[in-house]
């Protein structure tokens, strides 16, 4: 039964919703506005730096729906999420 996803949200749900993805937004500008200069900075030819850049939608595409079905699989005492989510941010912290 999936009722209480497809009810009516209420303004401040969409508010939430909005305001996450503003955020996100605001994080990859910031992101893409000072990264670019250092990479050339430190000798990175424009060519590489359009691939770093490439490269990561790229990886997201591939790899997400990968991670995504083993999660669904996961039959852990933590839930599906939480261990998927705490080896990559493990990952990341390295």
């Amino acid at each position: 039964d999936y009722s209480h996803v497809f009810r009516r949200k209420t303004r401040f749900e969409l508010f939430r919703l909005s305001a996450i993805a503003m955020a996100i937004e605001f994080a990859y500008a910031a992101e893409t506005s000072f990264v670019s200069p250092i990479l050339l900075q430190i000798g990175i030819d424009h060519k590489h730096m359009t691939m770093a850049w490439g490269l990561s939608p790229l990886i997201g595409f591939f790899v997400s729906p990968l991670l995504g079905s083993i999660s669904d699989r996961c039959k852990l005492r933590w839930g599906r999420r939480r261990p998927i989510i705490s080896i990559l941010s493990f990952g990341i912290f390295l």
